[in-house]
């Protein structure tokens, strides 16, 4: 098979069967592997050549940039890797095939973690399991191995532990959506994983959505639910609140789109959908735009027909879903902004991934005899709710 890997670069691979190109790839595989290790043994040789002050490390990955034209951190693996060799068991391995990239840059960090007594065993056992594992997997079995060689972990830090290092960077996109990267403390982020593991489950053996679609999901449900806490702060006399702005005439006719405060624009229909179960202020604008008169601030959905809604629906009324009253919004059949009225049997709970469903897609809901009824329309057949 060398033969055709001999051949130029653009070889004819359509020539060969499926059981061929395996394995072409793997012996591609082993080249590439095998050159790694000879450029590795260039750089020791050259760094061997060098006094290895810490000046002469920053010189080192500075030539290997300019000179080979590779990243900062490709050449920093290179540096590292060529000083992990002076390791007789690893080169050993390496040069054999056995060590990818990927498994050198795990047992290197690996052993630089490990206490100074315990790394002939740990790279035994790294080295042993290199032959079966991946680099990803191997990562993994490195983490526990230190866990266990150090069980009590890393002594806390009074001032991290009173004053804990958190970031939260947010970012809008041209479409509206928000983008967000930050890091939170341990304890918090062991509060965060519990609260979006039960909101993060399938709604039933239908559901379709991605593992990171769910977990989006379930972290838009806590911002939800926290939104409407009794606890939240005040800010500017007012308790924190959603202020979206649109005519009336768009708002009735599902069009255009609404001024979200500080956010920019919001489709029609997604106003509507949050207008289900919301506090709405009525503001008149003149023909200026200028504020004439501003109503009090109403809820849609009384405490008392909510309490009713939960003892009819028990929670999401679509069915098959499992979702709890706390984690549901109430929804008008027949919106109030329609002439729709606020009474029970004019509103369904939904939890928020089947409010949007309703709201933006081809299903719909009806009272019928007093019980929810869903439809997806002739060509998904139709429901009754699960209660």
């Amino acid at each position: 098979m060398s033969v055709v890997l001999d051949q130029c670069a653009d070889a004819e691979w359509w020539r060969l069967d499926e059981g061929a190109l395996w394995s072409v790839g793997g012996e591609i595989e082993e080249r590439r592997r095998a050159d790694y290790v000879r450029q590795v043994e260039v750089v020791a040789e050259l760094w061997g050549r060098t006094s290895r002050l810490k000046d002469d490390q920053s010189v080192m990955v500075a030539d290997l940039m300019n000179r080979w034209k590779v990243t900062r951190s490709e050449a920093r693996d290179l540096l590292r890797h060529a000083e992990l060799f002076g390791r007789e068991a690893i080169h050993e391995a390496a040069r054999e095939g056995l060590l990818s990239k990927q498994h050198l840059t795990v047992i290197d960090k690996t052993l630089a973690e490990a206490p100074e007594p315990d790394r002939d065993k740990v790279e035994a056992t790294l080295l042993e399991k290199a032959v079966e594992f991946d680099g990803v997997t191997l990562r993994v079995i490195a983490r526990h191995i230190l866990q266990l060689l150090d069980q009590d972990g890393k002594a806390p830090d009074d001032r991290e532990l009173a004053e804990p290092k958190r970031e939260l960077h947010l970012s809008s996109r041209k479409d509206g959506s928000v983008v967000f990267r930050g890091k939170i403390d341990q304890e918090s982020g062991a509060k965060l994983e519990a609260l979006l593991s039960p909101l993060a489950k399938p709604t039933s053996a239908s559901d379709t959505r991605t593992t990171p679609e769910r977990q989006g999901d379930a972290f838009a449900e806590i911002i939800e639910m926290a939104s409407a806490s009794e606890d939240l702060l005040e800010e500017g006399g007012e308790r924190p609140h959603l202020a979206l702005t649109m005519s009336l005439e768009d708002f009735l006719a599902q069009r255009g789109t609404a001024d979200v405060e500080g956010m920019g624009p919001m489709n029609a229909a997604s106003v509507r959908r949050i207008a289900c179960d919301s506090k709405v202020i009525r503001v008149m604008l003149g023909a200026e735009s200028q504020p004439l008169d501003i109503g009090r601030a109403t809820r849609t959905i009384p405490n008392h027909i909510r309490r009713a809604l939960i003892i009819r629906d028990g929670g999401c009324a679509f069915p098959g879903c499992g979702r709890r009253p706390r984690q549901c919004h109430a929804h008008h059949v027949a919106h109030w902004a329609d002439g729709g009225p606020t009474s029970v049997d004019n509103l369904v709970l939904l939890c928020g991934h089947h409010h949007r469903l309703i709201h933006h897609s081809h299903w719909t809901v009806k009272i019928n005899e007093g019980r929810p009824e869903f439809s997806a329309g002739p060509d998904r057949g139709q429901w009754g709710s699960s209660i």
